[in-house]
């Protein structure tokens, strides 16, 4: 692997997502993914690259592909957990970025029930890195409120008996979420008296 990622194949992928061609992006996204899982090398060129810039780009724009935005949110999602697993990595910018953390709250909303879980398992990851302001997720991304909002549209899904499991699911993922941000919130907000 650390041959190819020598070549600067990386680079190129990342600039091949941005491509016109919806077919031509998503491959090329799924070979950045593949070389910057739990490959510390593959994540330092990724980032060089401005590859957190380009995953902002694609989960804040929502006329891209589905497919886009989805593989996006599950790739910030995977370079969350290296950054927790990997202790002497230094912690970086890109995960307490207010504007970031925004278009990922904001995808809570989306009505892709796939996007909206990916982005939901994305934010639980980002509430155990350090950097991860929970006040900054509560009161200029409005997590609480979109949680909330989840919370209800979940519940009508399952009245109406839709996908009744994956709702189930998708509604433990959110009630875990929730549970982490308030533990959070409780530590930035509690005064010692």
């Amino acid at each position: 692997m650390s041959q190819i990622l020598e070549f600067g194949v990386l680079t190129k992928l990342v600039k091949m997502v941005k491509s016109n061609s919806v077919e031509e992006a998503t491959k090329a996204l799924y070979a950045v993914s593949a070389l910057t899982r739990n490959n510390l090398d593959g994540q330092e060129l990724f980032y060089a690259a401005a590859g957190d810039l380009m995953l902002q780009d694609i989960l804040s724009n929502s006329s891209i592909d589905i497919r886009l935005r989805r593989k996006s949110a599950f790739l910030v999602g995977d370079l969350v957990e290296c950054q927790l697993e990997s202790t002497n990595k230094p912690e970086l910018p890109f995960f307490s970025n207010r504007f970031f953390l925004k278009t990922l709250v904001d995808l809570t909303a989306s009505t892709d029930l796939d996007l909206q879980e990916k982005a939901l398992m994305a934010i639980k990851s980002l509430l155990r890195v350090g950097t991860t302001d929970a006040l900054v997720l509560k009161d200029f991304c409005g997590l609480d409120g979109a949680l909330e909002r989840m919370g209800k549209q979940l519940q009508q899904l399952m009245a109406e008996e839709y996908q009744s499991d994956y709702m189930k699911d998708m509604e433990s993922l959110r009630i875990e979420v929730e549970l982490i941000f308030h533990r959070q919130l409780e530590k930035v907000t509690w005064v010692p008296t």
